[in-house]
C-alpha cells in the first residue's frame, strides 16, 4: 500500500488517506462504508491494525471514526483518540477551551465578533479566522476558569457554534486562515 498516508493532524487526531487502489487492496467497497456497517468497521478495523503494528499511534479503546470519499476515488479517515478525563488536584484553571462559531454571511460575523468583544472580550486568550467555500469560522480560546461565564454568552448567540475536537482540526487543517491574532478585535471594530 504505497499510496496510503498518514499524518498525525493533532495530539489525538490521525489522518490516513487511502487511494482507490489501497482500497481494492484490502478489498474495502467504499460504497458500503456508511455508519456502523460491517463494511466501515472492517476499514477501521484494518487501519488501526496497521496503525499499531507500525507503532504510530497508541489509539486506546475510545475513538471517534469520520470517514471521507475522496475526488480520486478513493478516502480519507479521520481517527480521533477520545479522551478519559480525569479530575486531579491540579490547577485546571489554566487549561485551554476552543470552540468554533461559523457563519456564511460577513454582516454577522461583525456583529457576533462586536456582541463577543463586549461581554466576554476580556477572557478570551486568543482569536483567528478561517474562511472556505462561502464560510467563515471564528475560534476563540480561553481558559477553562471562563467555560461558565462563557456559555452564559455563547447561549444566547443564534450562530452555529462547535467546541467538536475533530470539527476545530480539520478547520485548522483545511480552511484557508484569514486572520491569525487577535480576530475578534479586529473583526468587531468593523461594526457600526
Amino acid at each position: 500500500m504505497k499510496d496510503l498516508r498518514i499524518v498525525r493532524i493533532s495530539n489525538n487526531t490521525i489522518k490516513i488517506a487511502l487511494s482507490q487502489k489501497d482500497l481494492v487492496m484490502l478489498e474495502i467497497d467504499f460504497s458500503k462504508c456508511e455508519q456502523n456497517s460491517p463494511e466501515a468497521k472492517k476499514l477501521v478495523d484494518i487501519l488501526l491494525d496497521i496503525l499499531k503494528r507500525n507503532g504510530f499511534y497508541d489509539i486506546g479503546n475510545r475513538i471517534y471514526v469520520e470517514i471521507f470519499e475522496e475526488f480520486t476515488s478513493g478516502c480519507v479517515v479521520y481517527i480521533t483518540k477520545k479522551e478519559a478525563y480525569k479530575k486531579s488536584s491540579n490547577d485546571t484553571s489554566q487549561m485551554l477551551y476552543e470552540v468554533i462559531f461559523q457563519t456564511s454571511s460577513i454582516n454577522e460575523l461583525i456583529k457576533l465578533s462586536s456582541s463577543l468583544n463586549s461581554d466576554i472580550g476580556m477572557m478570551i486568550k486568543s482569536s483567528v479566522l478561517y474562511y472556505s467555500d462561502n464560510i467563515y469560522r471564528l475560534l476563540l480560546s480561553f481558559q477553562k476558569s471562563y467555560l461558565k461565564q462563557v456559555v452564559r454568552v455563547i447561549k444566547k448567540i443564534k450562530c452555529h457554534t462547535s467546541d467538536d475536537r475533530l470539527v476545530i482540526e480539520q478547520t485548522k487543517e483545511h480552511y484557508d486562515l484569514l486572520l491569525k491574532s487577535n480576530a475578534l478585535s479586529k473583526i468587531s471594530e468593523l461594526y457600526q
